[in-house]
């Protein structure tokens, strides 16, 4: 029996453990900036929930990058002060049309040890563009502390702006209630990071939104029920993950889907690669040297046509630096995809590689069958095959036996040559030929 109760104890431990708590520590404060994505909400699932859930919207696809920036409300556009322990967040520049457009609106927050709660509004109405301001008579309590797995918490709020132009002409009116329920605890992954604790809060708002204007005359009502899922963590000030959206004969459909994300710390990929050769005979064992940046890339290379070669000495499509044999002659295009957290970038390169016959020979060219001009040359030099159906393969040499660059062409070309001035070597490949010729560089 003893060694029952212990084992229970060490459960219960475990998975109190495994569990956070929310409180008004990782909530926003004043002069905070914190980024977000937004992505796609087409497909987005969440069905998941219960304890020890591990949640994975790692492919979320990014449409767009935006900052949440709270700001003491002596900051603001708007006279009134909520108070030296509120600050506001502009919610959106405009919203709605014509004479029902809204401008610069923000929302007043205040946190304390029982709440995070939007306490008032401000915005400028299209008709009267003065500042409006007004206070919630009921603030609305966006998350009871402390805040847990397994909490159910059922608030109102109500909230008028009186609309004036130095007299009272009308009201904005929004009221309702906000039914919250910690609904999941576990482990959420995104784009921006992978498996952080996190607990899940769904709630239920339902909200009367009304304006009321004598001059010019408006009236206008509409109540509105959404439903809001948010991934809240000990790491971060605003959710992981937050989705919106609305449920219709118990089917819920997502419209807004947004996570946390640091986008203007994200480090561009430069996608490129070479080889140490470009015009290879079959059988021939090509080098491609990846050089590519970014921050934990993945590759995948490609070629097209897809058929006539292997991946050899232990490498595949997904290595940084590859090692292929060519068994097809012909022209090959090669990609390089470059992925990370964030995204990818591709790099192609058309008829990359030209593979020759293995039976061909190197000979000397009896007579030169390419033109090369001007030469002496300042930038590049033109190089021109007699016979414009030729392929052919160009390498240049330093005078102390360094390659500077390896290209492979089939008509008329500019070979851009080296910063420096010298002398160099230029030899031309074709049809299992080769010709040297010497370049100055000035």
């Amino acid at each position: 029996m003893l060694r029952i109760s212990i084992l229970l104890c060490c459960m219960a431990a475990i998975n109190v453990f495994g569990q956070i708590t929310i409180n008004k520590n990782h909530m926003p404060s004043s002069g905070d900036e914190i980024e977000y994505s937004t992505a796609l909400a087409f497909g987005v699932d969440v069905s998941k929930t219960g304890e020890n859930v591990s949640w994975d919207y790692t492919k979320l696809t990014n449409t767009g990058d935006d900052m949440d920036k709270y700001v003491s409300s002596l900051r603001t556009p708007y006279i009134l002060n909520f108070g030296f322990t509120t600050f506001g967040k502009k919610v959106t520049d405009t919203l709605g049309f014509g004479n029902f457009q809204f401008k610069n609106i923000y929302n007043f927050f205040q946190n304390s040890n029982a709440s995070f709660r939007d306490v008032g509004m401000g915005f400028q109405f299209a008709a009267i563009p003065l500042p409006q301001t007004g206070k919630h008579t009921d603030a609305d309590e966006i998350f009871v502390f402390p805040l847990k797995y397994g909490d159910k918490d059922s608030t109102t709020f109500d909230v008028e702006v009186p609309i004036s132009a130095g007299i009272k002409l009308g009201s904005f009116i929004r009221k309702g209630n906000r039914v919250t329920t910690v609904d999941g605890w576990g482990k959420i992954s995104t784009p921006y990071a992978k498996d952080v604790e996190c607990i899940r809060v769904k709630s239920v708002i339902t909200e009367l939104d009304s304006i009321s204007v004598s001059t010019p005359s408006i009236k206008f009502g509409q109540y509105v029920t959404r439903i809001e899922y948010k991934w809240l963590s000990t790491t971060e000030k605003i959710p992981m993950l937050t989705i919106t959206g609305n449920e219709v004969l118990g089917r819920f459909t997502p419209t807004v889907v947004q996570y946390r994300n640091e986008w203007s710390k994200v480090t561009p990929i430069v996608v490129d690669f070479e080889s140490d050769k470009v015009s290879p005979k079959q059988g021939t064992v090509v080098n491609f040297t990846n050089k590519s940046e970014g921050d934990d890339l993945s590759f995948v290379w490609t070629m097209s046509p897809n058929t006539g070669f292997v991946f050899v000495n232990g490498t595949s499509e997904n290595e940084a630096h590859p090692k292929v044999v060519f068994q097809d002659t012909g022209w090959y295009t090669v990609t390089l995809k470059a992925t990370d957290k964030n995204g990818s970038a591709t790099e192609t390169k058309e008829d990359f590689i030209h593979v020759r016959d293995r039976n061909s020979s190197i000979q000397e060219f009896a007579t030169a069958q390419f033109d090369v001009y001007p030469n002496p040359a300042q930038s590049y030099v033109t190089v021109s095959p007699k016979s414009k159906t030729d392929v052919y393969e160009v390498e240049i040499f330093t005078c102390t036996g360094e390659k500077v660059s390896a290209s492979a062409f089939k008509k008329d070309s500019q070979i851009n040559l080296p910063d420096e001035s010298g002398i160099y070597i230029m030899h031309i490949y074709s049809g299992g030929h080769h010709v040297t010729k010497r370049i100055v560089r000035l």
